[in-house]
């Protein structure tokens, strides 16, 4: 088991955060993982975190609670750019706790492939006969009504798992998982491989009923902001976690700059007229900033204000 080094990060000013959590990662020793308490996804950290990085990190995060969020940082012993099927099962936090002999079995049949924006790795209610895991870009769950409207449930980050549902019941897919980003690639594992695994390698289990559990409080969260609050709220919550930490208007994070209106509002669950008219809400604000149309700059303070619906309060 690695040894943690805690940081909580939840009394420190959010545009001093990422200076400390980057100070105390790089004096991690061997074995050593930084464990960081939040008060917000921590998604702005782990887009900075690649960009100064590369993928010489594995990550590992966990919703504990309304405003607590728990993350896992170590140094992967990658180089900054190893992509490869090996690289990317050792970041992950379902494969990476095994051992190099049971990773070895996982790699020899795992197959890296491309998919272009938009497009789908899985659609949703077939038989899929894989696990994905996210080598490069964002794969985005969609889950897809009767009447054809969608709603995002999560999006899939580097080195992240998905297809959990239908790996652990062997039901259908669940959800349908797309390409949000052009340079996505997932590794495909297939299901039989994972299913043996799971008899031979019984720590992996706990791990994968984490993450669904982890999933399943996304799922609870987004109704319930569905049935509490205002759609400008509900598109505030969803550009929140491009918000960088610091102070005023900042640049936003990938890939936000090159999401439509319609991306925006499958994340929202709404359509993109009402998007429209949040977007003229905020930016009238000073939460957003617009070119061409697409959200490039964000403010964080304002937009948690109007994710908690406090417009003037």
């Amino acid at each position: 088991m690695q040894q943690s080094v805690n940081l909580d990060v939840r009394m420190i000013p959010q545009w001093q955060r990422h200076a400390r959590i980057f100070a105390m990662f790089e004096a991690l020793l061997a074995g050593q993982r930084l464990m960081i308490l939040s008060d917000h996804e921590p998604r702005p950290l782990h887009a900075q975190l690649e960009l100064r990085y590369g993928r010489r990190f594995a990550w590992e995060q966990r919703q504990l609670g309304d405003g607590r969020w728990e993350v896992a940082i170590a140094r992967s012993g990658a180089s900054a750019g190893d992509c490869s099927p090996l690289a990317v099962l050792r970041r992950n936090a379902i494969f990476g706790r095994l051992g190099d002999e049971a990773l070895g079995r996982i790699v020899s049949c795992a197959r890296s492939v491309a998919i272009k924006r938009h497009h789908s790795v899985v659609e949703q209610g077939v038989q899929w006969p894989y696990a994905g895991v996210v080598e490069s870009g964002i794969v985005q769950a969609v889950l897809s009504g009767p009447s054809g409207r969608e709603q995002a449930i999560y999006d899939a980050l580097p080195d992240e798992f998905f297809g959990e549902t239908a790996l652990l019941d062997g039901g259908v897919s669940a959800l349908r998982h797309v390409a949000l980003t052009a340079n996505t690639r997932v590794v495909l594992v297939p299901t039989r491989a994972v299913d043996e695994c799971l008899v031979r390698e019984p720590r992996v289990l706990p791990a994968l009923a984490a993450l669904s559990a982890q999933r399943f409080r996304t799922v609870l969260e987004r109704f319930a902001v569905r049935l509490g609050s205002s759609t400008t709220a509900r598109v505030a919550r969803v550009l929140l976690p491009f918000a960088g930490p610091g102070p005023g208007l900042c640049a936003a994070l990938p890939p936000l700059p090159a999401m439509t209106q319609t991306e925006i509002a499958i994340s929202a669950g709404t359509v993109k007229e009402v998007v429209s008219r949040a977007f003229n809400e905020l930016e009238a604000a000073g939460a957003i900033e617009r070119f061409g149309g697409r959200v490039v700059r964000l403010e964080r303070a304002k937009l948690a204000e109007a994710v908690s619906d406090n417009w003037g309060a």
